[in-house]
């Protein structure tokens, strides 16, 4: 794929690959570093890219591996948090008000192995077989998540309304 086809895709994916690096990453300013990493990765390496339609799962996939080296990179060298300085991504509108809000914090609590599958697929629209594809994880793996997160989601909506 020619790096101008996989620019225009990206750009279109951009407000998705942040929302699924903040399922990963607490920081804004990490969240911004992963989706610019991932988009000049992507760029370097367009030629491996065949077909169109598999180009936002594997965007995905770069940017999950690349908030995961960040991670890995954190644990090994813990810094100074920048969660102090918000909004360092103006670009981005702030989250709509209301009970979105308090599912997304719902969902930030949840472990991070149901998190990225609910996000992905409730919140992004991917479908079972990308999900599986980007995280490389079957197919049953990912629905399993998906059910065990809504029984996650269930019950903490449940002792919230208590």
């Amino acid at each position: 794929m020619r790096q101008e086809e996989l620019l225009e895709i990206a750009l279109e994916q951009e407000r998705t690959l942040y929302r699924v690096a903040r399922t990963l990453l607490r920081s804004d300013a990490d969240c911004a570093d992963a989706v610019q990493d991932t988009l000049l990765k992507a760029a370097a390496h367009a030629h491996r890219l065949r077909e169109a339609a598999s180009a936002r799962a594997w965007l995905t996939r770069i940017l999950v591996n690349t908030c995961k080296d960040m991670l890995r990179r954190e644990k090994a060298h813990p810094l100074i948090s920048t969660d102090a300085h918000p909004g360092i991504l103006g670009a981005l509108p702030a989250p709509e008000e209301g009970r979105l809000n308090e599912v997304m914090g719902m969902l930030d609590e949840m472990d991070e192995t149901l998190r990225v599958p609910m996000v992905l697929f409730y919140v992004e629209g991917f479908t079972v077989r990308e999900i599986a594809r980007t995280l490389r994880i079957p197919e049953g793996t990912v629905k399993s998540r998906l059910w065990n997160g809504r029984k996650t989601l269930r019950e903490m909506m449940l002792e919230e309304a208590l």
